[in-house]
C-alpha cells in the first residue's frame, strides 16, 4: 500500500528514484519523498501530492547523491501532510528511514524514547525506526559498546519492534541497511557475483572479520531495493526476494582496485549470514506503459480480450494438475480473497459447486480469523486463496493462520509469480495477466474467472464428469465488440454522472458481478452503490427506489432471467431509471438503457456482463473529475490489516 525504493552504485540516484516511485504509484500517491546521501550529509525532500506534483514543486530529480531512498505513501497513522511523509529522519540528522507495514507498539516505542530526548516530528508509526536506530549503542558509522557489526545492532532493534515492516535506511555516509517482516523488499542486483568473506564499508570498518567457509558476500557494482520488481527491472532482471527476518546491509568496498558495493544478509533470530539464491526476473514485467491510452484503467480494460485467453490456455499444466488432485483429494475447501479478488472467490465457489460437485465455502480474508473455527477439523481441509498482488495483507494473514491450523494445502492463485503468496503457497497458478497498474483491478479479474474456468473444467473431468462446452477461444472477438460501444457508454455516464446511488441487482453467479460492478462504481467514481440479490429488493431496498433511483438489471437469458424482469418490474413501478445489461432483445422496451452483451455459454455470461459495466465506472469517474487510475484514499496492494 505503499511503495519503496533505494539505491546505491553509480548512477544520480534521484532521478531514477523519481522515475520508479512513478511507476509504484499504484501502490500509494497520498505524498512523496526522497533522501539522498552526498558528501557525509544527507538531503531531504517531502510533501503531500502524487509524484508528479512533488517533483514540479521541489525538483526532487535533482537531488545529489549516488545513494538514496524514496517513498510514496499512503496514509494510515497521522494525517497526509509533508511533516507525516517519509523518509523520516533521526534527530542528529545522520539517519533516514522510509517504512512500509504496522509498527504495532509504536506508542509504547515513542514514550521510551521520548523519555531519553528523542524528539519526534510526525505522528506515524513509521518514525519510531529512525530514533531506534540512532538510540543503538551504536551510530551508523561509530561501532562501539560491544557491537563490532551492523547486523548485530539491526538485530538487537528488531527484537524491540511488534507488527508488520520492511524498512530501509539511508545513512549519511551512504550505507543502505533494512529488513523485512511480512511486508515486501526485494533486492535488484546489478552485474552481481560471489565473493567469500567481510569487506570494508563505507568508512572502511570490517564486518566480523571472521574466516568462516561459509560467509560470502555478494558483490554488484548497483543495487536496487524496491517493494515491487517493476521500480527496478528496466535497469536488471536479477533479484533477491528478502524472506520474513531478513536484514541487508550494503556498503561500498574496494575489489582489485575497482569499487564496487558488497551485499550483506543475515537471519535476525541468530545473526549468521545467509546465502541467498539469486532470481530471474520476467522482463515482459517492465511493460507498464499506457500506449494509445489516457490512463492505464482504460488500457487494461481493453487488454481483456488477450488476459481472458491467456489465463485460461496459459496455465502451468504440471501444477494445474497438482491443484486438481489437491482440491479432489480435499474434504473441505475454503476459498478466500479481498475486495475483487473476494469477488473471484465467491464465483470459484459457485464454479466448483456447480461444475465440480466440490464442497467449498468462501470467506472474506479479513474475517477468516474469526471464523477458523468453522473451517478446522479432521481431514484434509485446503485454503484456497486469491489474490491480484499477492502481497494482501488480509490474504497473507489468512494463509499464516490457516498454516497454524494444520491446514493440508494452501492453494493459491495470483499475477505475480515472484509474490509472498505464490512463494507461501504449496500449490500456485499465474492468471498471466502481466502489470495492472490502475488501482482497481479490472483484467485480473476477469483473467481470476477465466483460471477458475479452467479448474473447474479440469477438476470434473479428472472426477470423471462431463463438462460443459466453454467457447473461450471466441473471447477476444466478443470483448473488441463490446468496447467498440465504449462512445455510447460515455454517454451514458453523462447522463447518470449525479447519480447519487445506484443499485445493482442480479441473481445467481451474477450476483458476484452485481458486488464487482458496485465495487468499481466506489473506487473509480465515488458512487455509492449496492450489488443486491433482485430477490432482495422488494425485502427492504425497494424503500430506497424512487423517481430519482437508478437500477442496473443483469439480465441475460438463461435460468434467472423471468426472476430478474419481475424485480425490474418492482423498480419501474417506483420511478427508477432502469439500465439493463443483457442479450436479449425482447426485453430491450422494458430498460430505459441497454448495455448489450453477446449470447454465450451460459457459465461464461458472468466474463463479460461485467467488461460495460468496468467502462461505465471508468466514464462515470472522467465525467465526475475523478482519476481513475489512483482514486482517493485507496491503494491497489493494501499490505496493513
Amino acid at each position: 500500500m505503499c511503495s519503496i525504493i533505494a539505491y546505491k552504485g553509480y548512477r544520480d540516484a534521484a532521478p531514477l528514484m523519481v522515475k520508479a516511485l512513478s511507476r509504484m504509484e499504484y501502490r500509494g500517491y497520498d505524498s512523496v519523498g526522497i533522501a539522498t546521501a552526498h558528501n557525509s550529509a544527507l538531503i531531504v525532500k517531502k510533501g503531500v501530492g502524487n509524484v508528479s506534483y512533488v517533483n514540479a514543486r521541489l525538483n526532487l530529480d535533482s537531488m545529489q547523491g549516488n545513494a538514496g531512498i524514496g517513498h510514496t505513501r499512503w496514509a494510515t497513522h497521522g494525517a497526509v501532510n509533508d511533516n507525516n511523509a517519509h523518509p523520516h529522519v533521526s534527530c542528529n540528522g545522520r539517519i533516514a528511514v522510509v517504512h512500509n507495514g504496522l509498527v504495532e507498539n509504536h506508542d509504547e516505542l515513542r514514550f521510551m524514547l521520548s523519555k531519553e530526548g528523542h524528539v519526534f516530528k510526525s505522528e506515524t508509526d513509521s518514525e519510531v525506526i529512525a530514533h531506534l536506530l540512532e538510540s543503538l549503542p551504536t551510530t551508523m558509522d561509530d561501532m562501539r559498546h560491544g557491537y563490532d557489526s551492523m547486523d548485530k545492532a539491526i538485530t538487537d532493534m528488531l527484537s524491540m519492534l511488534n507488527g508488520s515492516y520492511s524498512f530501509v535506511a539511508l545513512t549519511s555516509n551512504g550505507m543502505l541497511l533494512g529488513a523485512r517482516y511480512h511486508e515486501p523488499l526485494i533486492i535488484g542486483l546489478g552485474n552481481p557475483s560471489r565473493s567469500k568473506g567481510g569487506g570494508d564499508d563505507d568508512n572502511n570498518n570490517d564486518n566480523n572479520g571472521d574466516d568462516d567457509d561459509d560467509d560470502y558476500m555478494l558483490l554488484v557494482d548497483e543495487c536496487f531495493i524496491a517493494s515491487d520488481v517493476l521500480a527496478f527491472i528496466e535497469y536488471t532482471d536479477k533479484a533477491i526476494f528478502l524472506a520474513d527476518g531478513e536484514v541487508f546491509v550494503v556498503r561500498g568496498i574496494t575489489e582489485a582496485c575497482k569499487p564496487r558495493l558488497s551485499i550483506e544478509i543475515y537471519n535476525s533470530r541468530d545473526g549468521k549470514a545467509i546465502v541467498k539464491e539469486v532470481t530471474q526476473i520476467a522482463w515482459e514485467f517492465a511493460d507498464v506503459d499506457k500506449g494509445r491510452f489516457a490512463h492505464y484503467t482504460l488500457k487494461e480494460i481493453h487488454e481483456q480480450g488477450h488476459a481472458i485467453s491467456r489465463a485460461f490456455f496459459n496455465a502451468d499444466s504440471k501444477r494445474l494438475h497438482l491443484l486438481v488432485d489437491a482440491l479432489i483429494d480435499a474434504d473441505r475447501i475454503t476459498i478466500t480473497g479481498s475486495g475483487s479478488s473476494y469477488h473471484a472467490a465467491l464465483m470459484a465457489k459457485y464454479l466448483f459447486s456447480k461444475i465440480c460437485m466440490l464442497r467449498c465455502d468462501a470467506i472474506v480474508a479479513s474475517e477468516f480469523t474469526y471464523n477458523i473455527d468453522t473451517y478446522v477439523g479432521n481431514g484434509s481441509p485446503i485454503l484456497f486463496a486469491v489474490s491480484q498482488s499477492g502481497e494482501t495483507a488480509d490474504v497473507l494473514n489468512a494463509v499464516r493462520i490457516a498454516r497454524d491450523n494444520n491446514f493440508k494445502k494452501i492453494a493459491s492463485i495470483v499475477n505475480s509469480p515472484l509474490s509472498t503468496l505464490a512463494r507461501e503457497s504449496d500449490i500456485f497458478l499465474s492468471i498471466n495477466a502481466g502489470p495492472e497498474v490502475g488501482v482497481a483491478a479490472t483484467k485480473s479479474f476477469t483473467a481470476q474467472i477465466a483460471l477458475l474456468y479452467r479448474i473447474s473444467m479440469e477438476v470434473a473431468r479428472s472426477k470423471g464428469i462431463n463438462p460443459p462446452t466453454l467457447d473461450i477461444e471466441s473471447s477476444s472477438i466478443n470483448v473488441e465488440k463490446m468496447l467498440e460501444r465504449e462512445a455510447v457508454i460515455s454517454d451514458l455516464a453523462e447522463s447518470i454522472k449525479n447519480a447519487n446511488s445506484i443499485y445493482i441487482i442480479a441473481k445467481g453467479m451474477h450476483h458476484v458481478i452485481a458486488l464487482e460492478c458496485a465495487l468499481k462504481l466506489k473506487e473509480l467514481a465515488y458512487i455509492h452503490a449496492e450489488g443486491i440479490h433482485a430477490g432482495e429488493l422488494k425485502h427492504g431496498p425497494l424503500a430506497l427506489i424512487d423517481e430519482k433511483s437508478i437500477v442496473i438489471a443483469l439480465n441475460p437469458m438463461d435460468d434467472t432471467y423471468s426472476d430478474v424482469i419481475t424485480s425490474v418490474h418492482e423498480a419501474k413501478a417506483r420511478g427508477a431509471y432502469i439500465i439493463g445489461v443483457s442479450d436479449s432483445k425482447s426485453s430491450s422496451s422494458i430498460y430505459d438503457f441497454t448495455l448489450t452483451i453477446p449470447r454465450v455459454d451460459r457459465l461464461l455470461y458472468p466474463l463479460y456482463e461485467v467488461i460495460p459495466l468496468q467502462l461505465l465506472a471508468y466514464h462515470m469517474a472522467l465525467k465526475r473529475d475523478c482519476n481513475p487510475d489512483y482514486p482517493r484514499n485507496i491503494a491497489k496492494s493494501v499490505t496493513v490489516k
